[in-house]
């Protein structure tokens, strides 16, 4: 049980990093594309997962990884979050360049294709 948490916390932890730095970056076009990935690649893997039958707990990896994908939106929303509040309560003295590098949209997309595939293959 404690795998489960501690991968629940890396997964929130990486996701909030990433939505501070793009909300820093002003880039909330590119945020919310990777919001959107995520949540509709929870949405396949959910559907995937419910489309299962047969087996014992049939669908479980595609109800599972739709729920990690669904923490890492969160945890997404939740960096942005803080970030605005942030900026908020102390004005930033200059203005930031653009965040150019696409790490975290790749990191993001393969993420969310590997949970659709292993929904699939389960």
């Amino acid at each position: 049980m404690m795998v489960a948490w501690l991968i629940v916390a890396v997964t929130v932890a990486l996701a909030a990093a990433v939505g501070i730095l793009r909300a820093g970056a002003r880039s909330f076009r590119v945020l919310g594309g990777e919001l959107a990935l995520l949540l509709g690649a929870a949405w396949l893997c959910y559907l995937i997962g419910d489309g299962k039958t047969g087996g014992y707990l049939a669908g479980i990896i595609g109800a599972l990884l739709s729920l990690l994908l669904l923490i890492a939106a969160g945890g997404l929303a939740a960096g942005a979050l803080l970030r605005w509040v942030h900026d908020r309560l102390r004005p930033p003295p200059v203005l930031r360049a653009p965040f150019s590098q696409p790490w975290d949209i790749v990191g993001l997309g393969c993420f969310a294709a590997l949970a659709v595939v292993l929904s699939a293959l389960e």
